[in-house]
C-alpha cells in the first residue's frame, strides 16, 4: 500500500479536512507523512523583505495548523515550505524530493466559471503529475 503521503496545505478548510483525512490513512496503513505549503513568488515581490517575510509566516503557521491535526490523530509529520514558479510546480517538487506515493489534496469545489479563469491547483496536479492523488471535497 502506500508508504509516504504528501499532504499540500494553503490554511483552506478544504486542505484542514484533507489533512486529516490524509493522516487518518496514513496511521492505518503505517505511512509517514510529509505536510508542504508553497509561496508562489508572485505573492510578493523581491524587494520587499517584508512581504516575503509575511508569506513564510503565513505557510508556517499553516504548517503548524495542519501539524496539530495529524499529531491528534497519532501521525508525526515532516514540514516543508516550497517556493517554484507554482503551487502546482511546488507540489510536484515535494513529491518527488520526498518520495511521496500519495498525494492527498483537498479541494474548494470551485465552479466551472472560477475553474476556466484562474484553475484549479489540484487539476494542475493530476494533468502532471505521475503520483497517484487523492482529490477529497
Amino acid at each position: 500500500m502506500f508508504k509516504h503521503l504528501l499532504m499540500p496545505t494553503d490554511g483552506s478548510e478544504a486542505s484542514a479536512r484533507a489533512v486529516k483525512q490524509g493522516a487518518e490513512l496514513a496511521r492505518s496503513v503505517g505511512a509517514r507523512v510529509t505536510l508542504m505549503s508553497a509561496i508562489e513568488p508572485s505573492a510578493f515581490r523581491i524587494e520587499e523583505p517584508t512581504s516575503r517575510q509575511a508569506a513564510l509566516d503565513a505557510a508556517q503557521f499553516w504548517l503548524d495548523a495542519a501539524a496539530g491535526i495529524t499529531g491528534g490523530i497519532g501521525v508525526e509529520a515532516q514540514q516543508r515550505i516550497e517556493q517554484e514558479r507554482s503551487v502546482c510546480q511546488s507540489i510536484l517538487k515535494a513529491a518527488h524530493e520526498c518520495g511521496a506515493d500519495l498525494i492527498v489534496m483537498g479541494t474548494h469545489g470551485a465552479g466551472a466559471l472560477e475553474r476556466l479563469l484562474v484553475g484549479s491547483q489540484t487539476q494542475k496536479v493530476l494533468a502532471q503529475t505521475s503520483v497517484p492523488v487523492l482529490v477529497l471535497r
